[in-house]
């Protein structure tokens, strides 16, 4: 499925939570010292324009990343963050341009590690390849995560993270996701996997059973993050969305304990707008 493009989306709610939640991660990743495998099964351009016809069309970032840029709580919780947004805007203070998790990925991660992007879309793909291509640690591969994701584990570096975030345009997308991460934890268990997935008022009961299909793959220390902006409509969009987290560090869950209140509040469009925060699986 060729037809979705993130410049629409770029910086909106499900972007601040699951770029966020990857900050958190690879900053508790790095701050052991020893290289990191890190693994973006659906990378996207890896940058985006917010004054673009595309982001202009939809004006999601103004639902978003706009209304938490200048959040002092969440910038003392997340600095990574905040700093790559300020970096990659050129320290102007202005929001012009957002990045995506290859560009959070790549500027956290350093030349010890190895970070690896997939992206099946050509135009995308080739737009990645130029905005990542000062960074000799990340390489660009165009194929699919299905394919991709089993030829590149187990990886030669056993730590690290597996960050997969579909559109979810098909209705199989669920249920191969599920499949991916199995898979996948079959190969490289000692790995921490990170899945997005949205709240749609017109698939509600795939999130259901999406969370309930990884929570039966049994994998220790899964955590759920999620948090709604407004009330489910069944006619429209997203209102919501949330992170699944496999093998999560020790003390994730604590990090979020303020942060996703904080972005939940912040974000709210209506009086509805709540959060869910929980672990799935016992730590071991």
């Amino acid at each position: 499925m060729l037809s979705y493009r993130h410049g629409f989306h770029a910086g909106n709610h499900a972007d601040v939570l699951k770029h966020m939640v990857l900050c958190l991660i690879l900053r508790q990743l790095k701050q052991k010292g020893k290289p990191l495998t890190y693994i973006d099964t659906h990378s996207g351009a890896g940058a985006y324009s917010l004054k673009s016809a595309w982001s202009q069309q939809t004006g999601e970032y103004k639902n978003g990343v706009d209304k938490i840029i200048n959040n002092s709580l969440l910038r003392e919780l997340v600095p990574d963050y905040y700093k790559i947004i300020n970096d990659i805007n050129e320290g102007s203070g202005a929001l012009n341009y957002y990045p995506g998790s290859p560009m959070f990925a790549a500027q956290i991660c350093d030349e010890n590690d190895s970070a690896n992007f997939m992206e099946l879309h050509p135009t995308e793909y080739e737009n990645l390849k130029y905005n990542l291509h000062h960074y000799s640690y990340c390489h660009v591969h165009h194929r699919d995560a299905a394919e991709g994701l089993p030829a590149l584990l187990p990886p030669a570096i056993r730590r690290g993270l597996i960050f997969i975030d579909p559109s979810y345009e098909l209705e199989n997308d669920y249920k191969n996701t599920i499949s991916l991460v199995k898979n996948a934890y079959t190969k490289f268990p000692q790995g921490i996997f990170a899945i997005w997935y949205p709240l749609l008022g017109k698939a509600s009961n795939h999130a259901y059973e999406f969370i309930r299909g990884i929570t039966k793959l049994n994998i220790r220390r899964t955590v759920r993050a999620e948090f709604t902006v407004c009330a489910q409509d069944t006619l429209m969009g997203m209102h919501g969305s949330g992170m699944v987290v496999c093998n999560a560090p020790f003390g994730f869950k604590e990090n979020l304990d303020k942060i996703l209140p904080e972005i939940t509040e912040q974000l709210a469009i209506d009086k509805t707008a709540e959060f869910k925060l929980e672990k799935l699986t016992p730590d071991d």
